[in-house]
């Protein structure tokens, strides 16, 4: 991974509906050979973001969607959309960067949205052009999060001033 992003906005005591509208930012902003990279603890949120993302994009394409499921034990959840589509990966049982490559899983990043929970065993691979987002439970109450997004490699300009804009984040770079 890179050693240092570019921008780090951060975000703290989020309730479930700041994390929709901050879902819908990602939604609308994002495009084929985006890479989301979510990290946090077990029951975090990762999960329910990757499914509020996905939620708001069919929303944006007018397309019902029945069911978003977990990708923990598939590993891989897709999504076909008008202009794209959106892969859901889980490599919590993924046990090696080997493993990984046999499952084709570096392949199909480059044709599609791809959000990643887990993403650490990616520790070894080089990539150039990422979102990392970090989902943490606040020690206040457990209904809220703190999310800190990282933006490595160029062309994150689209995403990053709409999340500026949405007053949920603060920039520490500024």
């Amino acid at each position: 991974m890179l050693a240092e992003p570019s921008i780090i906005l951060r975000s703290f005591d989020l309730e479930l509906l700041d994390l929709a509208e901050i879902a819908k930012i990602f939604a609308e902003n994002t495009e084929n050979s985006d890479l989301l990279l979510l990290s946090g603890k077990v029951g975090s949120g990762k999960t329910e973001f990757a499914r509020l993302i996905i939620k708001a994009y069919a929303k944006k394409e007018n397309i019902g969607i029945e069911e978003i499921s977990s990708p923990t034990f598939s590993l891989v959840q897709s999504y076909e959309f008008k202009c794209r589509k959106i892969s859901h990966i889980d490599l919590y049982k993924v046990k090696s960067e080997l493993e990984l490559f046999e499952l084709g899983i570096p392949d199909v990043f480059d044709s599609q949205i791809t959000i990643l929970e887990w993403p650490e065993i990616l520790e070894k691979r080089s990539l150039s052009r990422y979102v990392s987002i970090n989902i943490l439970e606040t020690k206040k109450l457990k209904e809220y999060r703190d999310v800190e997004v990282a933006f490595f490699g160029d062309g994150w300009d689209d995403l990053i001033g709409p999340l500026l804009v949405s007053r949920h984040f603060n920039n520490e770079n500024i």
